[in-house]
């Protein structure tokens, strides 16, 4: 008998960052999000193909034989880059093969569906939480039956985008294993030992051990959970997920990671969650089936620093035994009355060194991130900022305090707030792609002169600092490294004499730019500001 063939679903993933401009992202991001979707269709026998434009050079090759006689194509980004790029790709694809479908989701496209619509490049944008309804789309597109009743989809109707009904957020437990069996891991992890010249975005200190040995760096990443329960306005993430979080279970997360490791091998594992530690338990719970396993790998993951400041001694505890070796913490902004104004709410005073010296003090990193030039937001509230990320650089060396322009991201509160203040958003999906370059430039917020070279000037310190702290004692090391200590204690950056001390210190011992490079170069905390 013979066997009818299955029909191709193809995934594409776009570059995240411009590989023609000499950047690339870190390789140990993995194309979870194209993973999760295919697990209904994988289940129930589709042919589903994964092309990630990150570890496939010929992408656009491969996508063009595999478009020919498939059921449709589905991609998936955030902002920044992933926009235009995709939109390259798809309007070459449409183009090549005008009949067939393209489907696309994401934390962008989700809420700006009509970009994607009106240009042609998208029947249908799944919005939010994809799974389900990219399964019930499959079926819609193969049986012939209309989208309009596949719930979760925006469409292009008479002219104007249709919204198909609500879809709510639901757990893990729904979905079918992940068919890891589509990812071809050895790829990443060529990638993130074989990096080339080009500048790595994205990319997490690894572990102290890892770092000084020559073992061979085998990153993973994974979802444990979708959503967040913050209110942040910065972020799309409550229109999205309607401030929803489901997460995979302690001990169950436990279970399914190490049969990954079994595997794959990873020694590091990267939690892809917008927010890891929500729950004390749950967090305890994977902490202890680490323990008791000897903790086979290194992992991090995101908490709030409110999260940490009220965890138990002992749960902290836990994060250090079971080789956690890096927590990423947003502060976002260093007055308290923009810390109302954002909703984060955090008690400066209080919580945010206590939360980062009970982290810190195990000898785990902390990475923690901050935001500056909000809609309305004041010079002093900037500097502010700019002065706490310094004192915190300085009082825990090593440990990245990431100062970031802000961006208004379609879908957030502080959008509506930027556009009432005149901000002109981008018009196309180009324009999209390219808002999160990040330069010590005037830009279209209009951040005060001082604030822009107070700013330069801390994230020049804040590199030589780390720099003479990694790299050893020394007379002139410690010498260079108090002075740079004082200038974030003291928010002091005028007549940067150990910047010049050290240009000759490496002249002097006859370094080589190799060796200068690995020095200025530490390894900061530079999450994706859009998810």
């Amino acid at each position: 008998m013979i066997q009818a063939k299955r029909k191709r679903i193809v995934l594409f993933l776009p570059h995240r960052a411009n590989p023609e401009e000499g950047v690339r992202v870190s390789a140990d991001l993995l194309p979870l999000e194209l993973l999760q979707i295919a697990t209904f269709p994988v289940h129930a026998g589709y042919e589903v193909v994964l092309v990630d434009a990150m570890v496939h050079d010929d992408y656009l090759e491969r996508l063009m034989e595999l478009c020919d006689g498939a059921l449709l194509l589905a991609s998936s980004c955030i902002l920044g880059f992933q926009v235009s790029h995709g939109a390259e790709v798809a309007r070459a694809v449409r183009a090549r093969f005008p009949s067939l479908p393209i489907v696309w989701g994401g934390w962008f496209p989700s809420v700006v569906p009509e970009l994607y619509l009106r240009e042609g490049i998208a029947d249908a944008v799944g919005l939010g939480q994809g799974e389900i309804t990219f399964w019930e789309l499959v079926q819609a597109i193969d049986n012939g039956t209309p989208l309009e009743d596949v719930a979760g989809l925006a469409l292009w109707r008479d002219g104007k985008t249709h919204y198909t009904a609500h879809r709510a957020v639901v757990g893990f437990e729904s979905f079918p294993r992940v068919p890891w069996e589509l990812l071809d891991f050895e790829l990443y992890v060529d990638r993130q030992n074989n990096p080339g010249r080009a500048k790595i975005r994205h990319k997490l200190p690894l572990p102290h051990e890892l770092r000084e040995s020559k073992v061979q760096v085998r990153g993973f990443s994974f979802f444990s959970s979708y959503g967040c329960p913050e209110p942040c306005t910065f972020c799309c993430s409550p229109l999205v997920t309607g401030r929803r979080w489901k997460a995979i279970p302690g001990k169950q997360l436990a279970e399914e990671i190490f049969a990954l490791h079994d595997r794959y091998k990873f020694n590091v594992l990267r939690t892809q969650d917008a927010n890891f530690g929500v729950a004390e338990k749950r967090s305890n719970e994977w902490c202890d089936a680490l323990i008791e396993a000897k903790a086979p790998f290194w992992w991090n993951g995101t908490y709030e620093i409110e999260t940490i400041a009220r965890y138990k001694e002992e749960s902290c505890d836990r994060l250090r035994d079971s080789k956690c070796h890096l927590i990423v913490l947003g502060a976002e902004a260093g007055s308290q009355a923009q810390q109302a104004e954002i909703k984060k709410k955090i008690d400066l005073d209080h919580n945010l060194e206590f939360a980062l010296r009970r982290i810190y003090e195990r000898d785990i990193q902390t990475g923690t991130t901050w935001i500056i030039g909000y809609p309305g937001e004041s010079k002093e509230s900037m500097l502010d900022t700019i002065r706490l990320a310094a004192q915190m650089k300085e009082r825990f060396p090593g440990s990245a305090s990431d100062i970031f322009p802000f961006r208004a991201i379609p879908g957030s509160e502080e959008f509506e707030k930027a556009l009432a203040y005149g901000y002109q958003p981008p018009t196309t999906l180009e324009g999209w792609g390219s808002c999160l370059e990040y330069k010590y430039a005037y830009d279209d917020i209009g951040l005060p002169l001082d604030v822009l070279t107070a700013w330069k000037r801390y994230g020049a310190t804040a590199t030589f600092y780390d720099g003479y702290v990694r790299e050893g004692s020394g007379l002139v090391r410690n010498a260079l490294r108090k002075i740079s200590g004082w200038r974030l204690r003291n928010g002091v950056y005028t007549l940067p004499l150990e910047q010049k001390a050290f240009d000759l210190y490496v002249r002097f011992t006859r370094q080589t730019e190799a060796d200068k490079i690995r020095l200025d170069r530490t390894s900061g905390v530079t999450p994706n500001p859009s998810a």
